[in-house]
């Protein structure tokens, strides 16, 4: 018999000391990572944790604060690298980072009051339920309930541009050319991440659409060095010329080449 868990759930069992989580001042997302629910400002403990390895865990940090520090980090290429994935596809609202090997996905938004985080990679099956989501784990023992305020459709679509994103930066590293997704990422259990459906879309859609890791990173750069000349002209006042920054930026650009 399959057991239910919602943020509900959590928050009844945790106040009548019904559930035993391990309690932890630091946790750092990753490859164990299964999903995590926000309890709320209420609650002692803001996290409620799912870990492959070491089970039900809470925190008093928020899943906001958990998401940031993996983005910025752990994560090659960080926010930046994320938001061109984002603009590149269209996606208009940010439900997911991508990690290649997993990505990790908010059922509302980022932006939202309480922010849920799942785990694709983790789930083998999604479905509608009580006007809400409901998310099957790998062994298909555990169910996970997530409020979604605009439907079910609307989240069914977010998961397959979820699968798309991942896709998309999974193949700028491993430099598949021509290629979206990645062989070796999508091997073992079937879930939502890398089920054939979704990738048969993915494919579909990104075919002949991938740009270079180089390209998005030159970009990358150029925008960081704009709002870099923003901050020295505009809110330090400093007396640089445009070309005083760059032969500054090329210096130390040569200082920090590789050499043999």
């Amino acid at each position: 018999m399959m057991t239910v868990y919602s943020r509900e759930y959590y928050q009844a069992g945790l106040a009548e000391g019904k559930i035993k989580a391990k309690k932890l001042d630091k946790y750092r997302l990753g490859p164990d990572f299964i999903l995590a629910y926000d309890l709320g400002p209420a609650a002692s403990y803001r996290t409620l944790l799912v870990d492959r390895k070491q089970g039900e865990i809470v925190l008093r940090a928020t899943t906001k604060t958990l998401l940031a520090h993996f983005v910025n980090e752990d994560l090659p290429g960080g926010y930046p690298l994320q938001d061109k994935l984002y603009k590149l596809l269209g996606i208009r609202e940010q439900h997911v980072i991508s990690a290649g090997h997993g990505a990790i996905f908010s059922p509302e938004s980022f932006h939202a009051g309480l922010v849920d985080l799942v785990a694709l990679q983790r789930m083998r099956g999604m479905e509608a339920c009580q006007g809400g989501l409901l998310m099957t784990d790998l062994a298909g023992v555990n169910c996970y309930f997530f409020q979604v305020k605009r439907g079910y459709a609307n989240v069914s679509r977010q998961v397959k541009e979820a699968v798309e994103h991942n896709a998309l930066y999974c193949s700028l590293f491993h430099g598949l050319a021509g290629q979206v997704g990645c062989p070796v990422c999508r091997q073992g259990d079937w879930n939502l991440l890398y089920g054939p459906s979704y990738q048969q879309a993915v494919e579909a859609d990104l075919a002949g659409r991938v740009p270079s890791l180089r390209q998005l990173l030159a970009e990358i750069k150029a925008e960081e060095k704009a709002v870099l000349k923003q901050i020295l002209l505009d809110e330090l006042g400093l007396p640089l010329l445009p070309d005083d920054l760059d032969y500054a930026l090329k210096q130390a650009e040569k200082k920090l080449l590789f050499r043999i």
